[in-house]
This record gives structure tokens, C-alpha cells and sequence, in this order.
């Protein structure tokens, strides 16, 4: 029951009737289903040989990032902020864990991952229904940029703004991808052919800059990755990826440093830097950027450090670093499995190419990858106890020089635009 509370669960947080269809408007449904999932995984994990949670890396690493977002407002004295921190991540740390305890068998991860694809693409006739007759399904409007004349699709709650869409359709583009030149039938290259053709379709509809970055990126890697060459991989990614821009939205054509918002965009990376510097441990506070600022930081690295400081910064990198490492290992040792860990690899690469131009530090997306990512390393664990990946002193240093070179590179490129 557990699994079918699932899949309840993630209809309602993509298509979420509860805020567009009448008779269910504003009903507490996610909350409820919330709950029956926890007390059907509380039975079925007593009632199985081994009780408990799930046991992969990035448990003890979201209680850490837990732990940061409060540490944060605590270290300020400010506990009014601590409390609100508290009941707005907790939905995320309910996310992942119910996820992530949900899928706990080959079959189970098979149908949730085509489940999720399937309702994200859902999301795409629902963008171009939206254009034609300047509506949506839900009856939301058009977004309209003041600067630019072109309109942009968006959907309800948390995919209100279009760039969240977008990064909603690259993060399905980069499962099917991998099923298009991965070892699969005909059916399914077909079938996935076809929904990311409609991906990359959506992701222009929203004209979102961040969402045609992230799909270049995410195809460059996956061929990368696919081929295990690097020029060659490079050669036909770079082809690809260079494709894309040029048929891409017209709000690719005015992507660069001059720009006004492109500039406005770099001004609030430097401010973050500097939020950092003096607040070098526990940050200036869970969502306090704009306390300061006009803006968000538009950089979900820069948001994190700045916000949660270096102790929070250091679990949110490694919550990608150890997702990232624990798909390659699925990838070397379960070819059954290879073609998921590889699609879901792709999505998390193109999640991070778009929050280098986004904040979204604490949506759902990123913490969603990271349950599906433990949950499909848990299941290959059990077929090969050979297979195991720990958060040792070794990966700590390693996300410790990757965050490292991440905030480098930001103020870099901070020195060499203003």
C-alpha cells in the first residue's frame, strides 16, 4: 500500500489538482497522503527482516543539510526563523525519505520512474494548450517578461515559474535520453524519441535561458558519459548541445555578460560571495538573501553558501557528489539497472548546469533525484553485496575540493564580468 500511496503522492506534486480542480480546491491532500504513506511504511518496514529506514549515504547527509538550515538562524539568535526554516524544509526531508523507503525493489523503481517521466510530460500539451488559447488547464495566465516580447508557459504551486518547469522537463529529458542510445528495444527508443523531442519542446515554450543551458549540458554529458571518450563524446554532445541553442527560444539570443539582467544576475553572485565571507560558518540565514538583496542570488551554489554558510554549503555538495558517484557504481556493476543509473545521472548533471543560473537550492527536484538515486543504488546493493559506497574521510575531501573549485570558478568569473 505503501507503493500506491507513492504514486498518489507524486500525482499530486506535479499535477496537483488540489489547486486548480473544483471540489478539491486547497484540501489538505498532500498532507494526508503524506501521512497514510508514513504509517504503510512504518508497518512494512516492522513487519520486514530488516526494519528500519533504508541505509544509503545521503541519509546522515540531509539530516546534516537539516541541521545547517537551522544552525543557521540559531547562530543569529533568531529562533522566529528557525522555526519557519524548519516546517519549510521538513517537507523536503518527508519527500525523500518516503521516496526513497517507497522503492525498495527493481519492479517498484521501474514503474516510478516511467510514472514520474509520464506526468512531467503530461506537463508539455498542457504548455502548448496554454499558448493556443492563452490559458492553461488550470486556467493560469501566460508569463509575460516586461523586457523581452515573447510569452512563456508555467503551470500551478511550485512550477508557477517558468524556469522551474523547464528544469522539470530537462530533469525527464535526461532519463529518456538514456534510453534512446542505451541498450533497449525498438518500442522504447521510440517512445522515448518522442517524449524528448516533447521535452525539448516544452523547455522552449517556457523561453526559460537556464532550462536551454541545462538540456545543452545535460546532452553534451550524457554523450560524454555514453561514449567513455571524451572528444568523442565532446564532438557529437558539443554538436548537439550547439543545435539546440540555435533553433533555441529567442531569450538564448541575448545571453551574455553585457546584458542588463545577465549583469544584475552577476552583481548578486558577488554580494553572495561577500554574504559568505562574513558569515564564513553558518551563513546570513535560511532564505535572508533577499533580506539584503532586491533579488535572489540566481546561482543555487551561491544561495547555499551564502545562506547556510560553509557547514551547510559542505552537505549540500555532498548530497550531489555522493548521488553522482553511487549512479556510476550502479552503471559499472548492474547492467540491469546501467541505463537508469545513467538517465538519472544525466538529470542530476542537468540539474546542477541550471542551478548555476538558478536558485533552487530548496525545491523538491534535487532532493528528488537524490532519494531515486539511493533508492536504485539500494536495490542493485541487494542483487551485488560487493557493491557499496560509504561517506568516508576520502569523499568528504573530495566534495570539499569540489564546492571548493565550484565557488573559484563563481568568483572568477565575478572579477573578470564587473
Amino acid at each position: 500500500m505503501s507503493f500506491i500511496c507513492l504514486l498518489i503522492y507524486l500525482f499530486l506534486t506535479f499535477i496537483r489538482p488540489q489547486e486548480w480542480v473544483h471540489g478539491i480546491l486547497n484540501a489538505p491532500l498532500v498532507d494526508a497522503v503524506s501521512i497514510a504513506l508514513l504509517i504503510f511504511l512504518f508497518f512494512e518496514r516492522m513487519a520486514s527482516k530488516n526494519a528500519g529506514l533504508l541505509r544509503v549515504a545521503q541519509n546522515g547527509l540531509m539530516f546534516g543539510l537539516f541541521l545547517a538550515i537551522l544552525m543557521s538562524h540559531v547562530a543569529h539568535t533568531y529562533f522566529q526563523g528557525m522555526i519557519e526554516a524548519f516546517n519549510l524544509f521538513i517537507i523536503n526531508i518527508i519527500l525523500y525519505f518516503i521516496v526513497l523507503n517507497a522503492i525498495n525493489t527493481e519492479r517498484k523503481f521501474r514503474i516510478a520512474i516511467w510514472f514520474i517521466v509520464l506526468l512531467i510530460l503530461l506537463l508539455v500539451p498542457q504548455g502548448m494548450y496554454q499558448v493556443a488559447h492563452g490559458y492553461g488547464w488550470a486556467g493560469q495566465g501566460l508569463t509575460i517578461d516586461p523586457h523581452n516580447p515573447e510569452v512563456r508557459i508555467n503551470w500551478v504551486g511550485i512550477f508557477s515559474d517558468p524556469n522551474d518547469l523547464a528544469l522539470t522537463f530537462v530533469m525527464a529529458a535526461g532519463i529518456v535520453l538514456a534510453f534512446i542510445f542505451g541498450k533497449t528495444g525498438i518500442i522504447p527508443r521510440l517512445l522515448s524519441s518522442t517524449m524528448l523531442g516533447y521535452f525539448i519542446y516544452g523547455i522552449f515554450l517556457s523561453n526559460s535561458r537556464g532550462g536551454l543551458v541545462a538540456i545543452m549540458v545535460t546532452v553534451y554529458f550524457y554523450f560524454v558519459r555514453r561514449t567513455r571518450r571524451f572528444i568523442l563524446g565532446s564532438i557529437i554532445g558539443g554538436l548537439l548541445a550547439i543545435g539546440l541553442f540555435a533553433i533555441g527560444p529567442s531569450r538564448s539570443a541575448i545571453i551574455s555578460s553585457g546584458e542588463a539582467s545577465a549583469n544584475n544576475r552577476v552583481q548578486l553572485w558577488y554580494q553572495g560571495i561577500l554574504m559568505m565571507k562574513a558569515n564564513p560558518l553558518f551563513g546570513v540565514g535560511f532564505r535572508m538573501f533577499e533580506a539584503d538583496q532586491p533579488q535572489t542570488a540566481h546561482n543555487s551554489f551561491v544561495l547555499a553558501a551564502s545562506e547556510l554558510g560553509s557547514f551547510g554549503y559542505f552537505f549540500w555538495m555532498a548530497l550531489i557528489f555522493s548521488s553522482f558517484r553511487q549512479l556510476s557504481l550502479v552503471q559499472q556493476y548492474d547492467e540491469r539497472l546501467r541505463t537508469y543509473a545513467t538517465g538519472l545521472q544525466t538529470s542530476l548533471v542537468g540539474f546542477c548546469a541550471a542551478a548555476f543560473f538558478l536558485s533552487r537550492t530548496y525545491v523538491i527536484l534535487p532532493y528528488l533525484l537524490f532519494a531515486l538515486s539511493g533508492s536504485l543504488f539500494y536495490i542493485a546493493q541487494q542483487r551485488n553485496k560487493e557493491l557499496i559506497y560509504r561517506f568516508t574521510l576520502k569523499e568528504a575531501r573530495s566534495t570539499f575540493l569540489f564546492g571548493v573549485i565550484v565557488l573559484i570558478v563563481m568568483y572568477v568569473i565575478v572579477k573578470i564580468t564587473l
